[in-house]
């Protein structure tokens, strides 16, 4: 009997060391290259906050608290700025890389963990939450840990490790975002539809989520008045079109050109197995099965639900993506009838992600550079409006660090330099503008609290000129004076 190959003899360890370096370098090399903007600035707010500070906001915030838990204490160790904020999530989205390969190894092939892992590890999608300072590449790698585990259940069906760590990621989950519970529903889904699983595991997957249940209840409360003020008031987040899903699935592509590639092998692979099928000779494993449930129903299932209550964006999906690039390297492998069919096909998705790939994703904000315009029109009798009022974290960060540090007395440090982040100007004493010599009105999206653009018309009405200043595509300055701008 013939020896295996060096190659093919260490391949399984030398490939995970090589996928973990990979994503390593390419997701560390700009990991600061773009401001802290959009919800950043208020994420690191409050995790930098007291612990009582913390809990004090949550009811008033859609993310549990497990990720400004742990930013909070990173915090405290190695500060706000960009690069050490977002190192926790690159780390996340580096280990997500190597789980998404052990569980396509370890439950399909070895060869289906390449491709998976390789094609996230190329995601611009992705690359945007492991440089975001937010919960999204903690949620994906918790949703990967908890589908691998929950496989392994029903591998090990006497395990009550396994049951236990469950539980544990499962709990995790859902103390990180509240659509952890969607992960929970796709595995429930799975036991209810595929009989492998429900005859395997369920009544120790009811074991496991009895424990989730009982270490949520003390969170439950807040979970019911957060659906409850989102289904009352509505989100800020658009309905779908039908062409939506086209879009979401291109993010997670990168580009149209492997976005039509990618749902291509999939038509053709379900084609496959439907011609397999009525030969009666393949019936599919349950393990890809569990893959189409885990992409197909929250996929459909939020576009439907979001007519109603809009939630179909692109973040909130990041725990179906990873379904998705599983789905995608099962077909193809499922379509390698030769090897030489698998090589060509593997490598076409690969080198697709790859040429489209871009380490330095763009934010598309400039909110920096946008506090730099602010702060060169502010004179000494300047006022400046911030608008909507959230958007004073951001501009904190960058107008002077140690006014964000000092978060008990943020907005008051930005009163005394005369800086009034608002959503309308009934919030403002009027003589702070009878007697300012100017006004800078910095707005981002201020139509969401200030529908009619009052604010704008009332500085016109006692500051007859102005001019405009686009920052990128998100930062508008408005500046105001009552002669005319030089």
């Amino acid at each position: 009997m013939m020896n295996p190959s060096p190659a093919k003899k260490y391949w399984p360890y030398l490939f995970p060391v090589f996928l973990l370096m990979t994503n390593f370098i390419l997701k560390i090399i700009f990991l600061d290259a773009r401001d802290i903007a959009m919800d950043e600035p208020f994420t690191i707010f409050y995790a930098q906050a007291d612990l009582k500070d913390i809990f004090s906001m949550l009811p008033h915030e859609n993310n549990p608290p497990f990720f400004f838990l742990l930013l909070h204490y990173w915090i405290t160790l190695f500060g706000i700025s960009p690069f050490s904020v977002r190192f926790l999530p690159f780390a996340f989205s580096v280990v997500t890389a190597l789980v998404i390969y052990q569980t396509g190894r370890r439950f399909f092939s070895m060869k289906m963990g390449v491709v998976a892992s390789l094609i996230f590890t190329f995601s611009n999608y992705q690359m945007i939450f492991a440089h975001e300072a937010r919960v999204y590449s903690l949620f994906g790698l918790l949703t990967v840990c908890s589908m691998y585990l929950f496989l392994m259940l029903a591998k090990k069906t006497d395990s009550i490790s396994t049951l236990l760590l469950l539980a544990g990621v499962n709990i995790l989950l859902v103390y990180s975002h509240f659509f952890g519970f969607m992960v929970i529903a796709i595995q429930i889904v799975t036991l209810l539809l595929i009989r492998y699983y429900r005859e395997r595991i369920w009544k120790f997957y009811l074991i496991s989520m009895g424990l989730v249940i009982v270490a949520y209840m003390p969170y439950l409360p807040v979970l019911i008045f957060r659906y409850t003020v989102s289904a009352g008031s509505g989100t800020w987040v658009s309905p779908p079109v039908i062409s939506d899903l086209y879009t979401m699935l291109w993010r997670y592509c990168n580009a149209p050109v492997t976005t039509v590639f990618m749902i291509g092998i999939l038509v053709v692979a379900f084609l496959f197995w439907l011609f397999r099928q009525r030969r009666g000779n393949f019936q599919g494993s349950p393990e890809g099965k569990f893959l189409v449930i885990w992409f197909l129903v929250p996929y459909l299932s939020m576009f439907l639900v979001s007519f109603q209550i809009p939630l179909f964006l692109d973040r909130y999906t990041v725990f179906i993506s990873i379904g998705f690039y599983l789905l995608v390297a099962l077909a193809v492998e499922s379509l390698s009838v030769k090897k030489w069919i698998f090589i060509s096909l593997s490598a076409m998705a690969i080198l697709l992600m790859v040429v489209t790939f871009n380490p330095n994703v763009d934010n598309k904000r400039r909110l920096k550079e946008a506090v730099s315009r602010v702060e060169a029109f502010k004179g000494t009798e300047t006022v400046v409006i911030v608008c909507p009022s959230w958007l004073e974290y951001g501009f904190a960060y960058h107008w002077r660090p140690d006014c964000f540090r000092d978060y008990k007395n943020t907005r008051m440090l930005l009163h005394a330099e005369k800086i009034y982040p608002v959503n309308s100007l009934d919030e403002l004493d009027p003589n702070i503008l009878k007697t300012a010599s100017s006004v800078v009105y910095f707005e981002e999206w201020a139509t969401l609290v200030d529908k009619n653009n009052r604010i704008i018309t009332r500085l016109s009405s006692g500051f007859p000129h102005r001019k405009d200043h686009l920052v990128y595509e998100n930062f508008f300055i408005h500046h105001f004076t009552k002669i005319p701008n030089p």
